[in-house]
């Protein structure tokens, strides 16, 4: 029995202290939060222990692991106190507001000799997972590129931008599709709200093959949208985790100049011309399970029999290092930035 704690009950805790309770496996043993009437619902409905000071939690005996799921600000110093005190963790996305505060999280994880989880909740979707079981099997045939949309009107941050709070999801899930990270970044975006705050970003992604990918995230935009497209050489599929029922569509469809068509056979100049073909949509099944609930599984499996986390440090790394250089090409004005260094660690 993995006996957790949790700190921050505003949005994701909550949900955390949920599904803990759900597991056979897991116990919900502490829940931390600064407002005590956060704490007083949680208790009217969880019998754990409840604190304001993370110091209490840390040093409690009967905690073995703990969920961060405070504003990413606080994620790195939280995280190095909570291996400090010999925990597991599980830290919300983005893993720290840094490379470097991602190096000292992930020493601290390696010094303590202690699982660290990020929560890329996506990564255990199970259409999400079906989709890179199309890539790696070759059904849609070599990845050209994808574009992502994660859009609607707020909910609005106070503590990132736009690009901080959203784009980690799709950056993660481009990630696990291409099974490499990009060489560059480019980004724009506006402040349209609050001066310094952009609530509307567009980042493009260059991988080193030449593929490419592409993210828009907004505060601002009347519909909210949750989609993935992944176009291939061959097929195309599309992920909308908006969609009621038909999660995941695979698209029959592609283009090509390796044909001669019927109109061009026997000419002198252009006998190669592009040839689209509109094939069916397939949709497959997909389970339906909770991705929290399957994230917080592998969490804990983690934890008990030590399996290597599938999105662990080096993973929430790679995801701050496109955060941070898509940051500074917004400063430089949408300028490329190559991406940290080290992004493969």
């Amino acid at each position: 029995m993995l006996r957790i704690g949790i700190i921050g009950l505003g949005y994701w805790g909550p949900n955390y202290a949920r599904v803990v309770t759900e597991l056979p496996g897991a116990e919900l043993a502490w829940v931390c939060d600064a407002s005590e009437a956060a704490l007083e619902s949680m208790a009217a409905r969880y019998p754990a222990c409840a604190t304001t000071d993370p110091d209490e939690l840390f040093a409690a005996d009967d905690v073995d692991a703990v969920i961060v799921a405070t504003p990413t600000s606080t994620h790195a110093e939280l995280s190095i106190r909570a291996l400090g005190a010999r925990k597991h963790v599980l830290c919300e996305k983005p893993l720290a507001a840094s490379v470097a505060d991602c190096d000292d999280v992930i020493a601290a994880a390696d010094d303590a000799d202690r699982v660290l989880f990020v929560g890329h909740t996506f990564i255990f979707n199970p259409a999400v997972r079906q989709m890179r079981e199309l890539v790696e099997s070759g059904e849609i045939g070599k990845l050209l590129y994808c574009h992502a949309a994660r859009t609607g009107l707020g909910p609005i941050r106070q503590d990132v931008n736009a690009l901080w709070d959203l784009a980690p999801h799709d950056l993660a899930i481009i990630f696990h599709l291409f099974g490499r990270e990009p060489v560059s970044v480019t980004a724009t975006g506006q402040a349209f709200l609050r001066e310094g705050v952009e609530d509307v970003v567009f980042a493009s992604l260059r991988f080193e093959d030449g593929a490419i990918a592409a993210v828009h995230v907004s505060w601002l935009d009347p519909y909210k949208v949750r989609r993935v497209t992944a176009v291939g050489d061959s097929r195309m599929v599309v992920f909308d985790d908006v969609a009621m029922d038909e999660k995941l569509k695979v698209f029959d469809r592609g283009a090509s100049y390796e044909a001669v068509s019927e109109s061009a056979r026997g000419t002198e100049f252009g006998e190669y011309r592009a040839l689209v073909r509109d094939g069916e949509i397939r949709i497959p099944k997909v389970a339906a399970r909770e991705p929290l609930k399957e994230q917080v599984v592998a969490f804990v499996d983690s934890c008990v029999n030590g399996t290597r986390p599938e999105t662990g440090g080096p993973e929430g790394r790679r995801v701050v290092a496109v955060l941070e250089a898509a940051t500074k090409s917004l400063r430089a004005g949408g300028a490329p930035v190559e991406i940290a260094a080290g992004v493969h660690a």
